[in-house]
Formats: structure tokens, sequence, C-alpha cells
């Protein structure tokens, strides 16, 4: 064999078991398991809500009335409609009510007459936060299998499946803020890390 050949040859090797061995040293930890159902659920919503959580208290106060069409729910309502119908959620399938007394008349869309600044509205996105976390501990992956009437249809759903919609609905309107952010050229917190 010609000393060329011999030459490519181990440079060859020597790439392939250097490649070999990078690539094992970047995936010989087996993944990290699964968690419980409760424990992935709540991890959904804590980051969601944190999400939303970190965007009231960071969105300026003067803009909290902002829509970016007219006929839109401004910044404020629509957080203030993330925690109504989270409670909506929430309470469907709690044996205790949750919540503040008084959301006004539609649950679904607790009024500014009633969260009237910054602060009222932070809190409140805030208690729902707590208030779901709480109950998805206390459910557990049991409580999460059992059967529940759905709060927007007349049928039976698992408390998980009944959660998970409640987080979409969330991600919708996180998705909608990102935007009122936007087109007050201002960057949203998740996007600044």
């Amino acid at each position: 064999m010609k000393f060329r050949t011999r030459c490519f040859i181990a440079f060859a090797i020597c790439v392939s078991v250097a490649g070999y061995a990078f690539a094992q040293a970047q995936g010989t930890a087996a993944p990290r398991p699964a968690g419980t159902l409760a424990q992935e659920l709540l991890g959904g919503w804590n980051d969601i809500h944190h999400k939303l959580i970190e965007m009231a208290k960071d969105f300026p106060e003067d803009k909290y009335e902002f829509k970016v069409q007219k006929d839109q729910r401004s910044f404020a309502e629509n957080l203030l409609h993330v925690a109504g119908t989270d409670y909506i959620f929430l309470n469907s399938i709690s044996t205790k009510k949750l919540g503040p007394a008084d959301f006004g008349k539609d649950l679904e869309n607790p009024t500014r007459s009633v969260y009237k600044t910054k602060a009222d509205v932070v809190k409140l996105i805030q208690q729902v936060s707590d208030d779901g976390a709480a109950l998805i501990k206390e459910l557990g992956d049991a409580g999460l299998n059992k059967d529940y009437k759905y709060p927007y249809g007349n049928r039976m759903q698992h408390a998980l499946s009944s959660l998970y919609s409640d987080l979409e609905h969330c991600g919708e309107h996180y998705g909608q803020l990102v935007v009122y952010y936007r087109a007050n050229n201002l960057v949203p917190p998740d996007s600044r890390h």
C-alpha cells in the first residue's frame, strides 16, 4: 500500500474515532425519564402562566387599554379573560370554589371596573396561577384521570384533557399579547432571554 493511501486511511480512522467520541460524549446520558402526568401538566401550567405574569408586570400601565383593533380586547382585558377562563376550568374540576368572590357578571371576562389597576390585574393572574398549580398537585395523576363535566359543552372529559384545553387557550392569548408588544415597538419578556 502506498504511503499516501496509508496516511489517508489513518486520517480517516482518526476523524471517525474523534467523531464517534464526540457523539458519545454528547449522547451518553440517557434522556431524563418522563414525569408523572401531574408533573408534566404542572410544568406546562407554570410555564405559560409565568410568561403571562411576567407580561402583566412588564407591560406599561399607560398601555393597558391598548388594542391592536378597536373590536378586540385591550391588553388588560386579555389577561382578565385568561384568568376568568382559567377559573371556569379549575372550578369545573375542584371540589371547592376557587378565585375571587366577585369577577362581575361575566365570569369569562372579569371587568376593568373590578380590576382597575395594573397591580389588580397582576394580582389576579398570579392568584389563578397559584390556584391552578395547587389544584394540579392536589389532584395528582389519579384525580387528573377522573371524569368531570366539561365547562363548555354537555359532555364529560378527563380533568387532564380539560386542563390541557385551558392551557391551549392560555397559549393563544399569550400569542395575542406578543402582538400587542410588537405593535408598541416593545420586545416581549420571553424574547429578551
